[in-house]
C-alpha cells in the first residue's frame, strides 16, 4: 500500500451555530484554536487548516496573545488559510452581491492579518452548490474546491477529483471527500483504511480528513500517535502531514486524467429550503437594502461629498455571518433564530439610515428651475425617482 499516498489534512468542522447560539461558537473556536498550537508544539511535522475569516476576527479582538501565535504560525506555513469567505455560507439561498462579499471581506482581511489570501476554497458542509460558484471562486483568488456533499448516493460524478466549470467558462479543481469531515475517539484507523478504499487506478494519491469536529475540537493528541503508527505499518498507504493546496498541486503534477463538471452540486437535505422562511425573508431584505444603499452612498459620496457610511461594513458583516449554512438553511435551535433575527435587523436599520441619507442628499442638491405658475394651474412640483 505504501506506493499510495492519502493527505492527511488535519482540521476542525466549527459550526459556530448549530444546536447552540453563537455565544457557545465563540468559546469554541477560541478553544480549537487553542487546541491547534498546542498540537503543533508537540509535533513538528503537524499541519492544521482553518477556514471562516469570522473566527479569525472573533479571536484577535479577544486574545491578540493567540491570535499572534496564529500569525507566526501562517507565515510559518503550518496553519494554512483556506475556504475564503467569511463562514462556509448556504450555497445556494444568498445572492450574487453576498457570494462576491463572502469572499471580497473574507481576503481582504487575510491579507490585512497575514499578507496572504486563502487559494483552495473550502465548504464541506454545506448542503449543495450553485453553477456559477466557479465563477466567483476563481474571481476571487481561490483555484481549488473542497466539498463533501452531495454525497456519492445523491449526486453520481465521475471521479471525486474533477474540473468544476461555471457557464463563463471559469473553472477550479474541485475534490469531493470521501465518507467524513472530521473522527471522534478513536476513529481514526478506520476512516484511513475507508478513504484507502477510494485509492483506484488511476488515482493513487486522496485527501483524508481528521479532527473532532461540528463543535470544534480539531485533532487529537491520539489522532498523531495514531498517524505515527499508521505509518509504520505496510497494511495502510504512505500518510503525509499536508494542506489541500499540496494534494491539488500533486494531482495536477502526476497528470490525472481529469474529467469536467458543468452542473450544480444537488441536492442533499433539500427540506431545508422550505423550512424557517422568516431567517430567509430577513436575509433577502438585507441583501436587498443593502445592495442599495452602497450604491446610492457611492454616488452620494461622489457627488455631493456626503461621507460614505463606514458602519455598512458592520451591517455586511452581520449579513454573511448569518448566511452560516445551519442558520440559512434553517436547522439550528430555535434560540439561535433569535439571535439571527437581531443580527439582521441591526444589518437593515443600518442600510435603511444609509440609503435614507444618500438620497436625501442627491434628491437635495438637485437644480431644477421652477416654471412661473400659469393662471388658474398649480405650479410644478419636483419628484425625484431613485431606482436601486
Amino acid at each position: 500500500m505504501k506506493e499510495k499516498t492519502l493527505f492527511m489534512i488535519g482540521n476542525a468542522h466549527l459550526d459556530p451555530v448549530w444546536l447552540w447560539q453563537w455565544q457557545e461558537g465563540f468559546h469554541e473556536v477560541k478553544a480549537t484554536f487553542r487546541s491547534a498550537l498546542d498540537r503543533m508544539n508537540e509535533c513538528e511535522d503537524f499541519i492544521f487548516v482553518s477556514s471562516s475569516a469570522a473566527y479569525y476576527e472573533w479571536a484577535e479582538e479577544n486574545d491578540p496573545e493567540m491570535f499572534e501565535e496564529i500569525r507566526q504560525r501562517v507565515a510559518e506555513g503550518r496553519w494554512r488559510l483556506v475556504g475564503g469567505l467569511w463562514v462556509e455560507p448556504d450555497c445556494n439561498i444568498p445572492s450574487g452581491e453576498s457570494f462576491v462579499r463572502q469572499a471580497l471581506y473574507a481576503q481582504h482581511y487575510f491579507k490585512e492579518k497575514f499578507n496572504r489570501t486563502a487559494v483552495v476554497g473550502y465548504n464541506v458542509d454545506s448542503f449543495g452548490h450553485n453553477a456559477m460558484l466557479p465563477q466567483i471562486l476563481k474571481k476571487s483568488g481561490l483555484n481549488h474546491y473542497i466539498f463533501m456533499r452531495p454525497m456519492p448516493h445523491e449526486k453520481g460524478l465521475p471521479s471525486r477529483l474533477f474540473w468544476w466549470e461555471s457557464g463563463d467558462g471559469s473553472r477550479v479543481l474541485a475534490y469531493r471527500l470521501p465518507y467524513e469531515y472530521c473522527t471522534w475517539g478513536k476513529e481514526l484507523e478506520g476512516h484511513v483504511r475507508r478513504c484507502a478504499t477510494e485509492l483506484k487506478t488511476p488515482y493513487d494519491t486522496g485527501m483524508c480528513f481528521y479532527g473532532v469536529g461540528n463543535h470544534g475540537g480539531g485533532p487529537t493528541v491520539e489522532n498523531l500517535e495514531s498517524i505515527r503508527r499508521m505509518k509504520s505499518d505496510l497494511a495502510f498507504p504512505e500518510l503525509r502531514f499536508a494542506n489541500p493546496e499540496d494534494f491539488f498541486e500533486d494531482a495536477i503534477k502526476k497528470g490525472y486524467p481529469i474529467p469536467v463538471i458543468h452542473d450544480e452540486l444537488q441536492h442533499h437535505a433539500s427540506g431545508c429550503y422550505a423550512v424557517h422562511s422568516g431567517v430567509k425573508r430577513w436575509n433577502r431584505k438585507a441583501e436587498n437594502l443593502l445592495a442599495a444603499a452602497e450604491k446610492w452612498s457611492a454616488l452620494a459620496s461622489w457627488e455631493t461629498g456626503l461621507a460614505y457610511p463606514m458602519e455598512i461594513k458592520r451591517a455586511w458583516k452581520n449579513v454573511l455571518f448569518n448566511q452560516f449554512h445551519d442558520i440559512l438553511a434553517g436547522t439550528s435551535l430555535e434560540e439561535a433564530y433569535e439571535d439571527a433575527r437581531d443580527q439582521f435587523g441591526e444589518a437593515i436599520s443600518i442600510a435603511g439610515r444609509a440609503y435614507n441619507g444618500a438620497v436625501q442628499s442627491l434628491a437635495w442638491n438637485v437644480q431644477i428651475e421652477p416654471e412661473e405658475p400659469r393662471w388658474g394651474e398649480p405650479s410644478m412640483t419636483p419628484i425625484v425617482v431613485f431606482n436601486p
